[in-house]
């Protein structure tokens, strides 16, 4: 049995299998060729979403295949990615016992926010730093959708016209705080405060509704406080008609200047006279226990692919059928497709790479003159302890209970002895 210690070499798959066929090691390690078994002692857990796509991928028609990587370049990647996940193609550390010599395999995770394993850890990095960002106070849920007849326009042009979307929230909200309009002599006048607010919000940015269809929509989790000077105020009054109305006034002109085309500006005049009322904008209070479920709650799907796993509830090899609950009446639904369907609706909502779907706004963005006197959400002294909970083995330990550097066949503590490049 080996026991060498070769602590901080970085080793090949191949230098690897050479080392250890030069000493006694489990035959199961080792595939009938000689090549590395990918799955001994991988710890790898297969996610049903990332099996879906390892089962299918590869059986998807070439014209299907061509016509979904031109919308989304970065698809096969990221398949791989997550098909290889925590496996040893993507690289690993070796951890030997030091009581049986066995031997373990700690893969690389992929990092992709389109893996449903990675993507939830991407999601609690998120809220971790959005509350460590965040005053003591309470903040409110603000929900902006657009008509369904430009989701095509946010498809086809997803970067600019999302970075339009985002623009429109960000200037509605300063719009709504800062501005006001009255009716004069038949016609309506702009008056501009004479002191000038700041608000403090996160945006993010939903792809698809309940059932997976193509839905953007951006939600907002705004502080209710405004600053000015050097002061702090109460804001906790939101007028729904105002926020609709402005909000799609903003972002039609928008979208009209970035266009500059004669079908859209003939399909915004048909807006204004259908949506008379504005675009829909949901701003009630919603009673969050406290900001982190806030948090929680429109962070969910902004860093994973866009549905849970509990939601898939059977699959068969061939078929996909997941369920949902209605925003309309909370009414259940189930819906059956085929796996390569099921694969072409998630790839519908795959981000293109350093896209950033959460954004900070007013004096989230950056610090301001009276930052240290405000009472932030998480003392300084717990931010650190709250950044090690996300460590490797802590979260491990906390999910699924089990301490991953334990032998998984004697439970004694295992010594790294080295690192195997993937590729």
């Amino acid at each position: 049995m080996c026991t060498k210690k070769i602590n901080t070499v970085v080793l090949t798959k191949q230098q690897f299998v050479e080392f250890y066929l030069n000493n006694n090691y489990n035959e199961n390690m080792f595939n009938e060729d000689g090549n590395l078994n990918l799955n001994y002692n991988s710890n790898k857990n297969t996610g049903l979403i990332a099996q879906i796509f390892e089962d299918h991928w590869n059986n998807i028609p070439s014209n299907v295949k061509e016509s979904i990587i031109k919308i989304k370049p970065n698809a096969e990647k990221e398949i791989k990615k997550i098909i290889d996940c925590h496996n040893k193609d993507l690289g690993c550390n070796v951890f030997q016992c030091p009581d049986c010599g066995d031997i373990c395999f700690i893969g690389n995770t992929c990092k992709s926010r389109f893996c449903s394993s990675c993507g939830y850890k991407y999601k609690l990095e998120r809220v971790n730093n959005i509350i460590n960002t965040a005053y003591n106070c309470k903040h409110r849920q603000i929900v902006f959708t657009c008509a369904k007849e430009l989701w095509s326009y946010f498809f086809v042009d997803f970067v600019n016209l999302t970075n339009i979307y985002f623009k429109a929230v960000n200037k509605t909200i300063y719009s709504i705080l800062n501005e006001s309009f009255k009716l004069k002599n038949g016609k309506w006048k702009k008056y501009i405060s004479k002191t000038k607010y700041t608000p403090g919000f996160f945006a993010f940015l939903h792809t698809f509704g309940r059932n997976l269809q193509w839905h953007p929509h951006i939600h907002v989790l705004i502080a209710e406080i405004k600053l000015s000077k050097n002061k702090c105020y109460k804001w906790e009054y939101f007028d729904f008609n105002a926020l609709s109305k402005r909000f799609m006034k903003i972002l039609l002109d928008l979208m009209d200047e970035y266009l500059n085309d004669k079908s859209f500006k003939a399909l915004k005049n048909k807006l204004y006279k259908k949506y008379k009322n504005g675009f829909y904008v949901y701003a009630e209070k919603k009673n969050f226990k406290n900001i982190k479920d806030g948090v929680e709650y429109v962070t969910r799907y902004c860093g994973r692919v866009a549905i849970s796993e509990n939601r898939i509830i059977n699959y068969d090899g061939n078929n996909v059928t997941y369920c949902y609950n209605s925003h309309v009446d909370n009414s259940y639904h189930e819906i059956t497709v085929t796996a390569t369907q099921f694969i072409t609706i998630l790839l519908m909502h795959l981000l293109p790479y350093n896209f950033k779907i959460i954004r900070y706004y007013g004096f989230y963005r950056k610090k301001h003159s009276f930052h240290d006197k405000m009472v932030m959400m998480i003392p300084n002294e717990f931010k650190k302890i709250s950044k090690q909970i996300l460590k490797y083995k802590v979260s491990i330990l906390k999910f699924f209970n089990y301490d991953p550097f334990n032998c998984p066949k004697c439970g004694k503590t295992m010594f790294k002895v080295c690192y195997i490049d993937g590729g």
